[in-house]
């Protein structure tokens, strides 16, 4: 039946979460919404546990993929993917510095009316082995390493990070996502008994508005960019990326909407399949400027609504480092997006553990459009960086022509 079908759909089965969580909370005795929120809880802790781990493998895989291509364009593509990455967090910043004030400032005076915090039932004390900050620079060590040395190492050293990665990948998509809808569920109780959900999910609906209108608007700049300042150009390099866009929307996985990624792309660049067949596959999980939007205009947001203001530019700056690192690190799985930057975000933000759990949950429950925004994204990257590497002469385009038909 269909509707078994859709309700196999992430974003569909958080959102069912939220919706059980409110209607049930009011009959519910307290113990079960502590026993709910308590497990999710210790879900979190340990996947942070686990974090270091998933980063180290899927950054060393990431890296040791490009064995065979030239140094110089591995390390100025991945280069030019931390700089839009950057820059699309950045801009986030500064228009959230502009508007979250008017949008969401004065709106909620606290994020709890409850006059008892929800203590929990049981927690687990764990730490990760390694901080996550050495486990993204062992990744990148590994990963370089296992691209310049002799053959009869690097085999086996890049079949050891495949099979961590396969392992990772497996355990996110068996253990973690089946019970994801458990763990938002646990949340929104615990956000129904303090008396906060609703005000939440009132003050985003006008967050979402903007993120989504800033990354249209975003993207269109940078087609525009890409196809020589020519609207007309960028009008239909645009129009041959939709169907793209528009498979990452339905499928919530650019790896998924690849194929017609590729198609897309190597069209609006009259046909130079030497240069797509390696920008494409090498950014569709680390380039996500959808993402440098979404997640940190809703993290930014929810610091506004917990009365605690923007961070200093400076903070803000060490968070996109960090965050830029991290993306380099993201699994090819639903949500991996958000899981790889959680730490960041709670770290050098400052959002308590509830709030960025709550960062997680908005961003799975509008993945769809965030990943169909990741895909238009890659295709102009495509563009731009291809201009920059024929420039500086470490590409010689298949064609001479470069505009979209």
């Amino acid at each position: 039946m269909k509707i078994f079908r859709y309700l196999k759909s992430l974003p569909l089965q958080i959102a069912l979460a939220v919706l059980i969580g409110i209607v049930l909370h009011p009959f519910l005795d307290i113990l079960i919404v502590q026993f709910s929120y308590s497990f999710s809880v210790a879900l979190k802790d340990i996947l942070m546990l686990a974090l270091p781990i998933l980063i180290f493998f899927y950054l060393a895989a990431s890296l040791s993929s490009f064995k065979n291509v030239a140094p110089l364009m591995v390390v100025g593509l991945f280069a030019l993917v931390a700089c839009s990455n950057a820059l699309s967090v950045l801009t986030a910043y500064v228009v959230g510095s502009w508007t979250l004030g008017a949008i969401c400032g004065t709106q909620v005076i606290a994020l709890t009316n409850a006059t008892e915090p929800l203590p929990l039932l049981f927690s687990f004390p764990l730490r990760p082995f390694i901080q996550n900050e050495w486990a993204l620079f062992a990744g990148i060590t590994t990963g370089l390493i296992a691209t310049r040395i002799p053959s009869q190492y690097q085999i086996p050293l890049i079949g050891f990070i495949n099979s961590g990665r396969e392992c990772a990948t497996r355990v996110l998509r068996t253990v973690f996502l089946p019970v994801l809808p458990l763990y938002v569920l646990g949340f929104a109780m615990k956000f129904m008994h303090d008396g906060s959900l609703f005000m939440l999910l009132k003050s985003y609906s006008k967050v979402f508005l903007l993120s989504s209108s800033l990354v249209v608007i975003y993207i269109t700049f940078l087609y525009w960019v890409g196809a020589g300042f020519s609207a007309s150009k960028a009008g239909r390099a645009i129009k041959n990326m939709l169907p793209a866009g528009l498979a990452g929307f339905s499928t919530m996985s650019s790896a998924i909407a690849m194929p017609v990624t590729l198609a897309a792309t190597e069209k609006n660049m009259k046909g130079d399949t030497t240069y797509t067949q390696f920008v494409v596959p090498a950014t569709a999980n680390i380039h996500m400027m959808g993402d440098g939007i979404s997640i940190t205009l809703t993290a930014l947001s929810l610091l506004y609504m917990s009365q605690c203001g923007l961070p200093s530019f400076e903070t803000y700056l060490l968070f996109t480092f960090y965050y830029c690192i991290a993306k380099f690190s993201a699994a090819g799985v639903p949500a991996g997006g958000v899981i790889v930057v959680l730490p960041v975000v709670e770290k050098y933000l400052g959002l308590s553990p509830d709030l960025t759990t709550l960062v997680a949950t908005i961003y799975i429950m509008q993945d769809t459009f965030a990943t169909g925004s990741n895909v238009m994204g890659n295709g102009a990257f495509a563009m731009i960086t291809q201009k920059i590497f024929k420039q500086i002469g470490w590409h010689k385009p298949d064609v001479t022509d470069s505009s979209p038909r």
